[in-house]
């Protein structure tokens, strides 16, 4: 589930990245951070004026490394717009030059801040709660369906005091859609209701809604992997057991006393 996680990271970065209200912002944010990379004597410069902390370099592709580079950007606002208004800058020859002239510009705009504080608005949320997929404590789907209406939620609320209700439209339109396309899988709920570490505590809470549709994602996913009906029914009578604790597996007490303490992927 880790390396999906990290892909619906990106599919949501990379769409909301390139709406109209983005785009240009993220563009801009990366000229002025490769701007002061490449010129040594600015680089130096800046260091002096933000106490040696360092702009996260954007790579060469798009997706979480735009959006952490603002993030340090917009971190060291203060420092990098000192930069581009002391008397080093201005009797350089770069500060003369068109490039140095727009990444100037850029630096000093109020319009390039805000956009950078709405591109922050729309990605720390996701960025938080697809980095939880790779903690040490893997969270099951639910856990991480959860984790993203909290993320819907947080986004909502800080665009909510911006008047800005289209492009909030737009975002949430963006990860519903990416959301819906990769996760919305019985394959996950399959591999839920064989998590016994995680499906167990829903039978001992009678939570009888789940467990049924967990269990329907299981025959679904069965149905579809094993083609002959005999063999169904025998692994179906085996879930059946698997779902009620019983049968050899279960009279094993070292069995029953792990299976809470140990990744599925361990127990194979």
């Amino acid at each position: 589930m880790e390396s999906l996680c990290y892909t619906l990271r990106d599919l949501m970065l990379d769409d909301i990245g390139n709406l109209k209200e983005f785009k240009k912002t993220i563009t801009r944010g990366k000229r002025v951070a490769n701007f002061i990379y490449r010129h040594g004597r600015i680089l130096s410069a800046m260091r002096e004026k933000t106490n040696g902390k360092e702009i996260v370099r954007p790579g060469a592709t798009r997706f979480a490394t735009s959006y952490l580079s603002l993030k340090s950007l917009h971190k060291l606002m203060e420092g990098v717009k000192a930069l581009f208004t002391c008397p080093e800058w201005y009797a350089s020859n770069l500060s003369k030059t068109k490039v140095g002239e727009r990444v100037y510009n850029t630096v000093l705009s109020i319009e390039f801040w805000n956009a950078v504080e709405d591109c922050l608005r729309a990605s720390a949320p996701l960025l938080i709660v697809l980095r939880a997929a790779d903690g040490d404590e893997k969270p099951a789907m639910p856990e991480v369906a959860a984790l993203m209406t909290e993320a819907k939620e947080q986004i909502k609320k800080s665009f909510g005091t911006q008047n800005k209700k289209g492009l909030l439209k737009k975002i949430l339109d963006i990860i519903e859609r990416r959301w819906l396309k990769q996760m919305d899988h019985p394959l996950y709920g399959a591999a839920l209701y064989l998590n016994l570490g995680k499906f167990y505590p829903l039978v001992k809470a009678n939570d009888d809604a789940t467990v049924g549709q967990l269990r329907g994602c299981f025959i679904e996913v069965l149905g579809r992997i094993i083609p002959d009906v005999e063999a169904q029914m025998k692994i179906n009578r085996q879930a059946i057991e698997y779902e009620e604790q019983c049968g050899d597996v279960f009279s094993n007490k070292m069995a029953m006393e792990s299976y809470d303490k140990m990744s599925p992927r361990k127990c194979c």
